[in-house]
């Protein structure tokens, strides 16, 4: 910038007068017009908008030098000067500008292990922007910090610069990887209250990757790493601990790192006193309960925390969610000893003064709304929200539901944010695949959980095996007349080759339902179907053969549900009970009364373990002197029962041993599962249970008993299940176990 023009013109524009003419003040100099030179990219108006002087204003060199100040400061240019010209009676100023090149194009040369979209997006030099010197060598730096962060620490990358024509550059960088460096060790100096090993557990970092391939070094780990030592000794009572210095060690020749964690323990505290203060609304020992240590234990920064959230929740289960708990320690007279209280501001009751919902793009509010248990003006409590996500989430109409709050307006009020992130809820597939009942199927799938953004349920689907042909068509409006109150209707044909038989039905179902108090559910419904059993085999037993032909069902069924699963396609806690009745008879010719009743169970136990149950018995019989139909009798065996017997090999038989389906049915299946990565699940699993009926007595002592393990997969299609169980009491003539392949939940 040079402002050495400006002082000149100045000085010359004054002239040297007589002593005399001296006293009178200067004539001053008027700016008659404002001009640029020098811009190619830059609009004029850009460059004068930053400018303070005006024309019709004074020449002031001190104005002008900001003005040429402000200029350069837009980045644009190299170079900023100032032209004055005498001009009609005036003067006129040209700011002469040159401007910096644009970068035209951003190219990287000999990147192999990280892609060029990873590398573009870590560094600021972007397609467009004016080129600077000082900007390429920050993404230089950038761009090596990343490639070390990633295990690469002998990278060499060279920043080149081409010029076109018209002055715009080139930026390239030429990349020379390198190895990656992998981690030979992690050691710790100065730990002698915390082993090495329960250090490792703690780290982010890790010297093996899936115990077989060796870990690498990353720079964010590293720092995430020395907080997560903090913590660990702040949750062994070390609460003066700290990580001196963090040190990595290469080694070129075997490309291997060593990372080094110097620490400081300092003394171990333990907890003294246990106080409570400020209680008013709840007894104390109820509060105390919430406490997860007592005198004596090893001070737990983590134990704190978890025992200030739990009084939290607590007073927010009576609609307090304003309380606030503020735990306090302090160091005992003598000896390594805290003393920690919890003083408790219990606050007014607290009511929701907004919901606001955000991220339902497709969806309309009022599917949201009317499935929140809470509303402006309500109390809020703990329980409504947890309850609201849970309902939300099992819609599955969001791949992420988050539900948060903020203060309202006062501490009365509270503002109550439901955040969704939507997912495809319709589908159409047309494919095929095996199934451990079905052995191989084609299927056509479309549907539509999510109709019209309105939560109507469509679909029409088409499965042909094997031994099965399936269509059903089906619809579900689950709020009818905007009430909680599901109806729907299906329409269906099913077509299913026995040993013995050929099964066949069509007909249409009605359904109806209804919530009431917490998780429970009131369903009624209504089917019509014609069922035909055909093509008998020569060793079809007398009791099928009476069944031949054509019968008409009509049937009425009631039921009573309660759900309170957290989520219905991969549960991790709560359970299900349902108890149904179905009588036929209002019409056509079968004549049965049905009944079944189950009861599911999901506990979480230590390390996200879960432990599941279930237990089912059924009975149905016919009346007006028909029997029950073989088509509606029970059966067990296959990859949602007994899993250690093939679909419906568990079955009472008749003179020729044949099976021919019971009247009654018991049940009862037990599972451990253990979480894995990217959606897998183990499980290992007990079954137990058997048929009877026409010629089986009734007898809880003769029971079929399975057991084995599996692999689930919650695919984006649904969870895909794979099991072996084990005939663990075998008799003549059955397999020693079976192998089944299945899309679902076992129960």
């Amino acid at each position: 910038m040079r402002l050495t023009i400006v002082v000149a013109f100045a000085a010359a524009l004054v002239p040297a007068a007589p002593a005399a003419a001296q006293q009178a003040p200067p004539q001053p100099i008027i700016i008659k017009e404002l001009g640029v030179e020098g811009v190619k990219r830059v609009q004029e108006a850009v460059i004068l908008g930053r400018v303070k002087s005006t024309v019709g204003s004074t020449f002031s060199p001190t104005l002008l030098a900001d003005d040429i100040r402000s200029i350069f400061a837009l980045g644009f240019f190299d170079d900023v000067q100032l032209r004055v010209e005498d001009f009609e009676g005036g003067v006129k100023l040209t700011f002469v500008v040159t401007e910096r090149p644009f970068v035209r194009d951003v190219d990287f040369v000999g990147n192999k292990q990280l892609s060029t979209t990873e590398l573009q997006e870590k560094i600021d030099l972007k397609l467009g922007s004016v080129y600077n010197p000082v900007d390429v060598q920050r993404a230089l730096e950038k761009l090596k910090d990343f490639y070390e962060d990633e295990g690469y620490f002998e990278v060499q990358i060279t920043p080149t610069i081409e010029t076109f024509a018209d002055g715009d550059v080139r930026v390239a960088f030429s990349i020379v990887e390198g190895r990656q460096i992998k981690i030979d060790k992690i050691v710790f100096q100065g730990n002698t209250g915390l082993t090495a090993s329960q250090l490792k557990d703690a780290l982010v970092t890790r010297e093996r990757q899936f115990f077989i391939l060796r870990g690498k070094v990353q720079r964010q780990r590293l720092e995430q790493d020395v907080e997560q030592i903090l913590a660990l000794y702040n949750d062994h009572g070390y609460i003066q601990s700290r990580v001196d210095s963090t040190d990595v060690a290469v080694d070129r020749d075997r490309a291997l790192v060593t990372v080094t964690f110097v620490i400081v323990e300092g003394p171990q505290f333990r907890v003294g006193d246990v106080t409570l203060k400020g209680i008013t609304l709840l007894p104390e020992k109820e509060i105390q309960r919430q406490i997860g240590f007592k005198s004596g234990d090893v001070y737990s920064l983590s134990a704190v925390r978890e025992s200030r959230r739990r009084i939290e929740n607590l007073y927010s289960t009576i609609g307090r969610a304003s309380a606030e708990v503020l735990p306090r320690t302090e160091p005992a007279k003598a000896g390594n000893v805290l003393h920690v209280s919890f003083e408790i501001a219990e606050g007014p009751e607290v009511y929701v003064e907004r919901i606001n919902i955000t991220g339902n793009t497709r969806s309309q509010d009022k599917i949201l709304r009317r499935e929140i248990p809470l509303h402006e003006g309500d109390l809020y409590t703990l329980q409504k929200r947890d309850r609201a996500r849970q309902k939300l989430v099992n819609l599955g109409y969001f791949e992420k539901v988050d539900l948060t709050t903020q203060p309202g307006s006062d501490k009365t009020r509270i503002i109550v944010n439901v955040d969704v992130t939507e997912r495809p809820t319709g589908i159409f597939s047309l494919g095929g695949g095996y199934s451990s009942v079905d052995s191989f199927v084609g299927t056509i799938d479309l549907a539509q959980r999510n109709f019209l953004g309105r939560g109507w349920e469509a679909a029409v689907r088409i499965r042909a095996g094997a031994n099965t042909r399936q269509g059903v068509i089906s619809f579900t409006e689950p709020w009818l007349f905007d009430r909680p109150l599901s109806a729907g209707i299906d329409l269906y044909q099913t077509e299913r080759d026995f040993t013995e038989y050929k099964y066949k039905s069509l007909g249409t179902g009605l359904r109806l339902g209804h919530p009431f108090a917490e998780f429970w559910r009131w369903n009624l419904g209504y089917r019509a179907s014609q069922d035909r059993v055909s093509d008998l085999a020569d060793i079809a037993s007398l009791g099928i053969r009476e069944q031949e032909g054509t019968n008409v069902t009509s049937a009425a069924s009631g039921g009573l549900a309660r759900d309170s699963r957290d989520v219905v396609v991969a549960p991790t806690k709560g359970g299900q009970t349902n108890l149904s009745v179905e009588f036929a008879g209002l019409g056509g010719d079968s004549r049965f009364v049905k009944t079944l009743a189950f009861t599911t169970r999901y506990q979480p136990i230590w390390l996200n373990h879960i432990l599941a149950g279930r237990l089912e018995g059924g009975y149905g019989f016919g009346w007006s002197d028909e029997p029950l139909p073989i088509f509606e009798r029970f059966y067990l065996g296959g990859p949602n029962s007994i899993r250690g017997f093939k679909f419906r090999q568990v079955s009472p038989r008749d003179e020729s041993g044949l099976r021919i389906g019971g009247s009654s049915e018991v049940l009862g299946n037990a599972e451990y599962i253990i979480p894995l990565p990217f959606g897998l699940r183990l499980a290992g699993f007990f079954d137990i249970g058997n048929v009877y009926g026409f010629g089986t007595d009734f007898d809880l002592t003769d029971l079929k008993k399975a057991a084995g393990g599996g692999v689930r997969w919650q695919s984006p299609f649904g969870p895909i299940r794979v099991d072996y169980g084990f005939n663990l009491d075998r008799k003549t003539g059955e397999d020693a176990g079976a192998f089944h392949f299945s899309v679902g939940t076992p129960f």
